[in-house]
């Protein structure tokens, strides 16, 4: 949580940069808190990576949804914070960290649609069926 927290908050700072309705000393403070929230978000970017690869979980857990949102928001704060704040090498990263939270989405998306799909395979409560009723359920 506490790197989404960082890569929203770092996204904000960049839309609110990008108005233009802040005078000098204002945009500067501005200016910098965002990149101080981009940095934090791009430390919790690698701590999360670190993770995966030290205790992979090869099968679906709904939990690897906590990972994937980060690095996504990451990235969308790289590529808003190169667009408010000309950066030329920060809009490159956005790129890359883009195409890694892609990666990473890919697998969880198929997982989720896999693990939502398998009680429908599995029959599921027929229509008229017992189901928990007949179990002493409600």
């Amino acid at each position: 949580m506490a790197g989404g927290a960082m890569a929203i908050s770092a996204l904000a700072g960049s839309k609110l940069l990008a108005s233009g309705v802040w005078p000098g000393g204002a945009a500067t403070a501005l200016r910098a808190a965002d990149f101080v929230l981009l940095a934090f978000a791009l430390v919790w970017y690698v701590v999360l990576l670190c993770g995966e690869v030290v205790r992979p979980r090869p099968a679906y857990d709904v939990r690897r949804w906590s990972t994937v949102f980060p690095l996504a928001m990451t990235a969308v704060a790289a590529l808003s914070t190169a667009m408010a704040v000309p950066v030329p090498w920060l809009d490159a990263l956005g790129r890359v960290l883009l195409w890694i939270s892609v990666v990473a989405w890919l697998p969880s998306a198929y997982g989720l649609f896999r693990s939502l799909a398998r009680p429908l395979s599995r029959g599921g409560r027929r229509p008229g069926g017992r189901g928990s009723a007949g179990r002493g359920g409600l």
